[in-house]
């Protein structure tokens, strides 16, 4: 049953399926008719949510529901996590509102696009020329007809936002995949591909990967800003003479309603960054922050943090990370706040931070990140907290490993706070030492100035002993040289400066393993 643009609450329900939306609370029955989907905002007045259904983003509670009710709104949607599920759903009732418990793994602008799709198709808005322009499945199927081949409508993070289902039109396992996994799935030639779509002004062929059908795509543009993609398969017969005509009229079509997704998507997004800022710093209530993000407040939690090796990163470069980070923390069920906060993805997981898994789902993140955006992306993780009321320790000291992994003392791709202590404990003696001449000062220069006025290699000659750990016969190995020529050539060095004293060779192997870094870095 359908009226005036919404559908029943019971088709709502039944067309999400029972994994995406399970009732809670259904004070009505299943025949109120639900309208429009809306991103719960605190900020903003509750007013024209008559029929809504409402995303609530946040921890809910029966403050909220209460708020609904008075608004008129139809149908509460929440990720309950850890919150008292029989209690929300009395309140629900008492507010008169049904309440529906979406999974974690979901995310909302998925959601927001779901609810958004299904009202289209009762209610679709016109496009520019006047004529029906279907929502995103209903427009998918209509371009397939026209163009002859299957067609897909993908975000920017090629997710599979709709799909045509005309019968008898063949695809092939990379888009049965992308279908059923609703995300493109990973190939080598995946970056190139979308970057020669995105970058054109019109259709593109792509051919590749070669094993697969080959397809016509175009980006969906507003106002000069790229939204997503639109993808045509063809199979063993070609595409319309005119599908590039159609694939364009198709793009301008879907424009409004992709710029409407990612606003919703924003939002949420935005909240939960938010929200994620708060914990790290440890403001507000961090069990209700905690408990909103399916953490529990007294259990051991690890900070991650994710930042290019060199710069900074853009918006969408860190908001990607962020993604990429909770898409793996979600397929090996491990419970994750993830989010972007002050330009850096970060992570809060529920793990200790030497769990090989933890290690292995960050530098596989790294790899896949490098690989799309470039830059060498590097993770620094915190010493693991024992309570999320430690996280801002946490999140100091992930900030402080990154900052090891991306200087000159290490080669690692990502590192814990613990194990990069002497890479740390190197960098905060070099900056302070930078703008001191002790940096170059003796007893390196007196061995330095040996070199340049005799033209010696003793620097280098210290520099190989010291890295042998002082063992004579392996230095000389390194150095090409007998070990009697070495013994020989560190008692000149002993001329020049106390090579015996203890200290002297503490501050000499400093100096030598500074400047070289200095040099490394510059």
């Amino acid at each position: 049953m359908t009226a005036r643009g919404r559908v029943t609450l019971g088709v709502l329900i039944d067309s999400l399926g029972p994994g995406l939306a399970r009732p809670l609370a259904l004070p009505h029955g299943r025949e109120p008719l639900v309208g429009t989907p809306v991103i719960y905002d605190p900020e903003e007045p509750q007013a024209g949510l008559d029929g809504a259904v409402l995303l609530v983003t946040g921890r809910p509670s029966a403050e909220i529901l209460a708020r609904a009710g008075e608004s008129g709104v139809a149908v509460v949607v929440v990720k309950p996590g850890t919150c008292d599920e029989q209690a929300l759903a009395s309140a629900a009732k008492a507010a008169g509102t049904a309440l529906l418990a979406a999974p974690p793994e979901l995310s909302w602008g998925q959601l927001y696009t779901l609810v958004d799709a299904l009202l289209a198709v009762v209610a679709p808005a016109g496009d520019p020329r006047g004529t029906r322009a279907a929502d995103l499945f209903v427009l998918a199927n209509e371009v397939a007809v026209r163009v002859g081949g299957a067609v897909a409508i993908e975000d920017l993070a090629m997710r599979v936002l709709a799909y045509s289902t005309v019968e008898g039109q063949r695809i092939d396992e990379l888009r049965k995949e992308g279908i059923l996994g609703r995300r493109v799935p990973e190939h080598p030639t995946n970056a190139e591909e979308y970057a020669a779509v995105l970058r054109a002004d019109g259709v593109v062929w792509s051919h590749e990967p070669r094993e697969y059908y080959p397809r016509l795509a175009i980006a969906v543009r507003a106002h000069g800003e790229v939204l997503g993609t639109i993808w045509a398969v063809q199979a063993e017969e070609p595409l319309a003479h005119d599908a590039a005509a159609v694939l364009e009229e198709a793009a301008t079509a879907a424009a409004p309603h992709l710029a409407r997704i990612n606003l919703a998507a924003d939002e949420a997004r935005r909240r939960r960054d938010e929200c994620l800022g708060w914990l790290l710093r440890g403001i507000g209530a961090v069990d209700e922050l905690a408990t909103s993000f399916g953490l529990l407040p007294r259990e051991p939690v690890t900070v991650v943090t994710l930042g290019p090796y060199a710069g900074s990163a853009d918006a969408f470069a860190a908001t990607h990370a962020a993604d990429l980070l909770r898409t793996a923390f979600v397929a090996y069920r491990i419970r994750a706040a993830t989010g972007v906060v002050d330009g850096r993805a970060h992570a809060i997981v529920a793990a200790e931070a030497s769990a090989t898994l933890l290690r292995r789902i960050i530098v596989d993140t790294l790899a896949r990140v490098s690989e799309r955006l470039g830059g060498g992306w590097r993770a620094g993780i915190g010493r693991t907290a024992a309570s999320v009321a430690a996280v801002p320790a946490g999140a100091r000291q992930a900030e402080e490993a990154l900052r090891a992994v991306c200087g000159p003392f290490t080669q690692e791709l990502a590192g814990s706070h613990e194990e990069l202590s002497a890479a740390l404990f190197l960098m905060d003696v070099e900056a302070a030492l930078r703008p001191k001449p002790s940096l170059s000062g003796e007893p390196l220069a007196l061995v330095a100035a040996h070199d340049a006025r005799h033209g010696t290699h003793y620097v280098h000659s210290l520099t190989v002993w010291i890295g042998a750990h002082y063992d004579v016969p392996r230095a000389a190995e390194l150095l090409s040289l007998h070990p009697n020529t070495l013994r020989y050539r560190l008692r000149r060095i002993g001329e020049l400066i106390a090579l015996d004293d203890p200290d002297t060779r503490l501050v000499l192997a400093l100096q030598l393993r500074l400047n070289d870094a200095t040099k490394q870095s510059g």
